[in-house]
Parts: structure tokens; sequence; C-alpha cells
């Protein structure tokens, strides 16, 4: 019998222990309703912040645990990041938009003091243009 009540008190203490860190899951758990991310030919820009890494960027979206991904593509030379943006946040519902040309989010002039990537290769950096043609490919047949 002594056992029994024992038994009980340890699951009873370890409910209330589990109920009592919830809040500190849930918490962690929250999102952002939505992310806002500007696409460039040579950059990315959320929040004033720039970008000329797709993995730079993808580690910053993820800590905002966002519930959709907005993508605005300024210009025509935008596709490539377009696309590699697209890809990379398929997990999460996307929305695109396209802006004319002279509205103000095309005409910001952040770009980067000093780039991510060093060295040679097309900007913005960490995008697998193979992966991502795959992808498009099997999206618009």
């Amino acid at each position: 019998m002594k056992s029994g009540v024992l038994r009980f008190a340890r699951v009873a203490a370890g409910l209330i222990l589990s109920l009592g860190l919830t809040p500190i899951f849930v918490e962690a758990a929250e999102s952002t309703a939505a992310v806002t991310i500007t696409v460039f030919d040579d950059r990315y820009v959320e929040s004033d912040q720039v970008y000329d890494d797709l993995n730079t960027l993808d580690r910053h979206v993820a800590l905002m645990n966002p519930r959709s991904v907005i993508i605005l593509i300024c210009g025509a030379d935008a596709t490539r990041p377009f696309k590699a943006a697209v890809h990379r946040f398929r997990n999460v519902p996307v929305q695109v938009r396209v802006p004319d040309i002279d509205e103000d989010v095309c005409l910001s002039q952040a770009s980067l003091a000093t780039p991510a990537r060093k060295g040679s290769g097309s900007r913005p950096g960490g995008i697998d243009d193979i992966a991502v043609n795959e992808y498009w490919k099997e999206l618009m047949p």
C-alpha cells in the first residue's frame, strides 16, 4: 500500500514538474506570422538587414519560425536568387509579389559593407543551383 502511494506521489510530482516547464517550450515554439524578404539580383533584404548568402538568411529566418514567407522580387535579374529562395522556404506557405521597380522597397540603397562571401562566383551565395533547377522542373514541368 505504501509503495502505491509513493508511486502516485512520484507520478504527481513528475506531472507538476512537466506542467511547470510547459510554458518554456510553448514560448520557444512561438512563431512570427510572416517574414518579408526582398530579393535583388545580388542580395536579400529582410527587416533592413542585408544578406548575400542564402544560408545565412535561412538561419536568420529559421530563428523567427515564420508561418509564411512573403517574397518581393525587385528587378529582372533577380530570377536566380528568387527561385532559390522559393526552393529554400518551400516548407512554409510562400507568397510572391513583384513590386514596380520604382516602389520604395525596390529603390533600397541597402548594400553590404563587407560581403559575407569572398572570391569569385555568383552572388548571392549559398544557392545549390542543381537542386533549385530540379525543384522548379518538378514544380513546372
